[in-house]
């Protein structure tokens, strides 16, 4: 009896997940006939990073191409503040080169868990954008702890082939080989094939493995255990850490070449790609470290940490990120 009730519920649950993945979060969204290059880029978002993502933003529109037009990808959960979407939205009022699209995730992942702890659940979010995101093949995926430096075009328009995931080397690549594979790569800056990800109805498969396995850390193990044949690495220029600001999880990313010998084959570059890609880097990831560049002084960010207020002056909150991080206030009054 209590063998037929545990299939019964297991059939039940699998029903719910795929119910879920094919109507509740199934979203098209029908563009404007705007004019320009179009680039998709998703985001995962809790009122407690509006500021960071609107620097992120800030950055990507600031150093685009006139001809890119963004659509911005902004999944939210349950309780998103009215006033933080406003300030989203007045963002594309000021560069007129972007559109936002909120997508309500509701209350979708709260009963999964997080490894540490106090990973936020929206974390679990990218998981599901091959069924948000329907009018797209492919999308780019950032973190609010990115900094993009040039447009990204060049970025969107790699050729994926028959890869699900790109992305930069992964933290855990000095300590984890998947299945004789040694891929691993971190979920912060990603190229992500939708289509492909659509053919094998992905969010299903992941909801799957976290109820039969369970996750070691969070959506970044899924990904790389699920796609771990099917994945590769970006190029170092994309999602390069900074290496002189704050406090690491690790000592690997001391610096370039210290954190490519760590890799120990880890990734497709050489060392003097590392090199020339923390002088030539298109996105920084702010990962790896304790302390992020809105948490820190002035004086103690590094050249790169820097242009985090930068892009913030470009911003239409300056003012508000002014008064919120009161560390900045004299900066910027000299910005002002």
């Amino acid at each position: 009896m209590n063998l037929i009730y545990n299939k019964f519920k297991i059939l039940f649950l699998f029903s719910l997940i795929y119910i879920q993945s094919k109507i509740t979060f199934k979203l098209k969204h029908k563009e404007k006939s705007k004019p320009g290059f179009h680039i998709p880029i998703a985001f995962s978002i809790n009122n407690l990073f509006i500021y960071p993502l609107i620097v992120l933003l800030t950055s990507i529109l600031y150093n685009s191409k006139p001809s890119t037009l963004y659509y911005f990808y902004i999944m939210i959960p349950y309780g998103f503040f009215k006033e933080n979407k406003q300030k989203l939205n007045g963002l594309c009022e000021k560069y007129k080169t972007c559109e936002i699209i909120f997508l309500n995730m509701g209350r979708k992942y709260n009963h999964w868990k997080t490894s540490p702890k106090y990973y936020a659940k929206s974390v679990y979010y990218r998981l599901s954008l091959s069924d948000l995101v329907q009018n797209y093949d492919k999308i780019i995926y950032l973190d609010c702890d990115t900094m993009v430096h040039s447009d990204l075009t060049n970025f969107y328009n790699m050729e994926m082939g028959d890869k699900y995931y790109m992305g930069f080397p992964g933290f855990e690549v000095s300590y984890l080989e998947l299945n004789g594979t040694r891929n691993f790569i971190n979920s912060g800056v990603m190229l992500i094939n939708l289509k492909m990800l659509r053919s094998v109805n992905a969010s299903l498969l992941f909801s799957k493995y976290y109820y039969n396995y369970g996750t070691k850390k969070v959506d970044e193990y899924l990904i790389n255990v699920i796609f771990y044949n099917r994945i590769s690495f970006l190029p170092f220029e994309y999602g390069i850490p900074d290496f002189e600001n704050g406090t690491t999880f690790n000592h690997i990313i001391q610096s370039p070449s210290f954190f490519w010998k760590s890799l120990n084959g880890f990734s497709n570059g050489t060392e003097e790609e590392m090199i020339s890609a923390s002088i030539n880097r298109i996105i920084t990831h702010g990962a790896y470290r304790y302390d992020k560049w809105w948490t820190r002084s002035y004086d103690s960010l590094s050249k790169i940490g820097k242009k985090w207020i930068y892009y913030a002056s470009k911003s239409n909150v300056f003012n508000e990120i002014c008064d919120t991080y009161k560390q900045y206030q004299t900066i910027c009054s000299k910005i002002k």
